[in-house]
């Protein structure tokens, strides 16, 4: 068995998410969006619990020639109900029939997890909707866990 393998039929499960969406967003400014979100979180002293989560929603090419991104950024959070003002937030967010990966290693390499996914779905005739989860498990340069999760659309020709 080698390093990466992917499993099929998996299902995500969030309850008492906050969400702070992320659009038309440059690369480059990503991770300080998150970090201004996560800061944000801890100054208004926001129970949460379990790892950050992001949810890639794709790519968008402008007429200029520039690219950018959707991305949601997500928390579980005790308190989650007392915050529907500030942020998006959902009691239960679900995503059935996913592929699903996780990636232990140097953050660096993470790109390999991504292409195995591409080319799993390539060679099982899988289409996807789009969207992309990462859960952060551990988030370190040299030692980096996360649990990618891409839903499934479902072929009823099959």
């Amino acid at each position: 068995m080698g390093k990466l393998e992917v499993k099929e039929n998996k299902r995500l499960v969030l309850k008492n998410v906050i969400i702070k969406e992320l659009r038309n967003i440059q690369m480059d400014h990503l991770d300080s969006e998150i970090q201004k979100f996560l800061n944000y979180i801890k100054v208004l002293n926001i129970q949460t619990y379990g790892p950050l989560i992001t949810k890639s929603h794709g790519t968008n090419i402008h007429e200029d020639g520039s690219i950018t991104f959707d991305y949601d950024v997500m928390l579980q959070a005790h308190d989650y109900h007392l915050h529907k003002e500030r942020f998006k937030t959902n009691h239960l967010h679900t995503c059935d029939n996913c592929i699903y990966i996780r990636f232990e290693g140097k953050a660096d390499h993470l790109n390999f997890a991504h292409t195995k996914l591409d080319l799993y779905l390539y060679e099982n005739d899988l289409e996807t909707d789009g969207s992309i989860y990462n859960i952060y498990i551990a988030n370190e340069p040299e030692h980096t866990i996360i649990d990618i999760f891409r839903p499934v659309i479902k072929n009823e020709n099959l």
